[in-house]
């Protein structure tokens, strides 16, 4: 069965995902986020205590919140990050305007280009889809376990609200779109676990989120 843990790290508060099988152990890190060392330690030894053994190594889009981590867990576990294709260009403007945030990321490595639409994260028997979910970034995308009832929507939707779009690469009608044919139309139950925040329910939004109701 799929589990999903929830580590809330750097300046900006974001939610760093590790979401693993607990019959074979395997197990992804989606937008690591860990800045400090004290937040490596805590991510390494919840990995290390459960045994698991991490196969990838996924962003759901290239901001410096969600990328900042993947430095140490590449150097930690012998694995290159994964991007969509279409968020290269986020990658590249985000280690370019680093240096405003006090950041240093002029060593992140290199994202492989290979999250596509439609196509299995596998761990194990278990498997997450990715879903192409832009507007909050050029190439942002989801993964869904439809079989677990949850969603990981990275900056797409939050409890109550959704990603801003005034950022390189951001589109309004774009995100309206992602969430209201990508998003919404999934189960009411089915879990969505955001780049920022409290957990949250598709059905939940589509009845109260103020910005995109359900149509």
């Amino acid at each position: 069965m799929l589990q999903v843990a929830c580590f809330t790290f750097n300046f900006i508060q974001e939610n760093t995902y590790v979401v693993y099988d607990d019959e074979s152990l395997e197990a992804v890190i989606i937008d690591a986020g860990n800045q400090y060392d004290n937040e490596n330690q805590r991510l390494f030894t919840f990995i290390t205590d459960r045994h698991l053994q991490v196969t990838r190594l996924l962003n759901t889009h290239a901001h410096i919140d969600h990328i900042i981590g993947n430095e140490a867990c590449a150097t930690k576990f012998g694995l290159q990050p994964e991007i969509h294709a279409e968020d290269l260009s986020t990658f590249e403007n985000t280690i370019q305007s680093s240096v405003l945030w006090g950041v240093d990321l002029s060593a992140a490595p290199l994202p492989k280009l290979t999250l596509r639409e439609h196509e299995e994260i596998v761990l194990g028997n278990e498997r997450l889809k990715i879903l192409f979910t832009p507007g909050h970034s050029r190439g942002h995308v989801s993964f869904y376990s439809s079989k677990h009832d949850f969603i990981l929507s990275g900056d797409v939707i939050f409890h109550g609200s959704i990603g801003r779009t005034d950022l390189p690469g951001g589109d309004t009608m774009t995100l309206h779109t992602s969430i209201q044919k990508k998003i919404y139309t999934l189960p009411p139950q089915t879990a969505i676990y955001s780049g920022h925040g409290e957990p949250t329910t598709v059905g939940f939004e589509m009845a109260n989120n103020p910005f995109v109701r359900g149509e």
